[in-house]
């Protein structure tokens, strides 16, 4: 079964998807861009080498087909990747499906009662503008690293990468948590998460 907007692998009877989490479809393009910067630097590598010998042309034919194979291959498991890494928030848990070979992804789930605390933290500046970021999910877990290390993860944590609207995302996950906690019986009334500013989300 391939996971959706409505269904993934494992969801349980009765469990009820609040939010899909995916990264935002910029984080692709500068994954990409890598890709292609790569593929250039080979291409440009190889064509100074050739200058250097006598066989020019070779060079060049052979930089220019390693590149392309460099962008094509790279285009192909970068975008593979952004579509299985997915994360469901239910009324039960959060499950986070994290693609870790071109064939594999690697399930994790959390129940909220296993969760306890959320934080949130831009990668960098430009991100930050554009209210996208990461949100760090803490397991109760002995293993617990350095707090004040921004991207600190410990094993048993679930990290949800390149997130829209990511710092909102985080004070919903704190509502859950604390509806889940202290009065359980209202989570059947916690509204679907829309990343969208404030005064439009319902």
């Amino acid at each position: 079964m391939h996971n959706s907007e409505t269904d993934f692998f494992g969801k349980q009877e009765g469990e009820r998807i609040l939010y899909v989490v995916k990264p935002h479809p910029l984080s692709l393009f500068f994954k990409l861009l890598k890709v292609y910067l790569i593929a250039f630097a080979v291409f440009l590598v190889l064509a100074i080498l050739g200058t250097q010998l006598v066989f020019l042309n070779l060079f060049l034919v052979g930089g220019l087909i390693i590149a392309v194979l460099i962008a094509v291959i790279g285009t192909k498991v970068m975008t593979d990747y952004q579509k299985r890494d997915m994360a469901y928030i239910t009324d039960r848990r959060l499950m986070r499906f994290e693609p870790t070979t071109l064939f594999a992804t690697n399930p994790r789930s959390l129940t909220w009662d296993e969760v306890v605390k959320v934080k949130t933290y831009p990668p960098n500046a430009l991100f930050k503008q554009m209210a996208i970021g990461n949100v760090v999910v803490h397991a109760r877990t002995p293993a617990r690293p350095d707090e004040h290390m921004p991207g600190a993860v410990a094993a048993d944590d679930i990290e949800l990468k390149d997130v829209y609207y990511y710092k909102d995302l985080g004070n919903y996950i704190d509502k859950i948590l604390f509806t889940y906690k202290q009065k359980p019986k209202e989570m059947e009334l916690i509204h679907a998460f829309i990343p969208k500013p404030k005064g439009e989300r319902y």
